[in-house]
């Protein structure tokens, strides 16, 4: 697993190379009917960004005892590339249409209370979002995230009779995300998501951070 998220992160950054050879001219700062030829040329518009944000993120329990799991607070940072197909209309630029696809590289720190004291939870995800533009700045999203726990603090946490090793958790997380979020025409992004991990804290801990909440704002460029 280890090997296929490094993988996975290499592929995405090959990505972002080969794009960033490629210029698309989106018809900005030209007259209508030069943006129109431009749209006939190329219907699909690519971004690159930058994002930042906070996450409330919360963790689900199948163990004998209860941590007393709540709501916790942390961050994400990362880049993100944008591609959106399509014209709204024939006179309408490239890129406006009605599908997109949004793959991130995000850093992301996960806090989660216990009645043992916070959990940190530190990740690199790569979502990748399918995205639904009912307007043309507009986008619904949805897509797997595969996530890499890195690390995780503090070593030990103590819960009623237990004592929980938490330091030792780290491997291979996937999940799916759900959101929404609205670019501006000037480059700013905003947007909320919920996401949700299928897999196991550690192999014999049956906690799953399976409620991770993230506001974000970013810019595209």
């Amino acid at each position: 697993m280890k090997k296929a998220f490094i993988l996975a992160i290499g592929l995405l950054l090959s990505l972002c190379n080969a794009v960033a050879q490629v210029k698309i001219d989106r018809g900005y700062g030209v007259q209508k009917t030069e943006a129109i030829q431009a749209g006939q040329r190329s219907a699909l518009a690519i971004k690159y960004g930058v994002k930042v944000g906070v996450n409330f993120s919360n963790m689900s329990n199948d163990m004998m005892f209860d941590p007393a799991f709540s709501m916790g607070t942390g961050f994400h940072i990362g880049a993100l590339v944008n591609f959106h197909w399509g014209q709204r209309t024939v006179s309408s630029l490239p890129g406006t249409g009605l599908w997109g696809l949004q793959p991130e590289l995000l850093f992301s720190s996960n806090v989660v209370k216990s009645k043992g004291g916070n959990i940190k939870l530190s990740y690199i995800k790569i979502p990748v979002m399918l995205k639904v533009y009912p307007l043309s700045a507009l986008s619904v999203e949805i897509g797997p995230e595969f996530s890499y726990l890195i690390s995780s603090s503090p070593e030990t946490v103590d819960l009623d009779d237990a004592t929980v090793e938490v330091g030792d958790c780290k491997g291979f997380n996937f999940g799916v995300g759900i959101g929404a979020a609205y670019e501006f025409d000037f480059g700013l992004m905003v947007g909320a998501r919920y996401s949700m991990n299928f897999t196991d804290l550690g192999e014999n801990l049956k906690w799953v951070n399976n409620s991770n909440i993230q506001i974000s704002a970013g810019w595209l460029f």
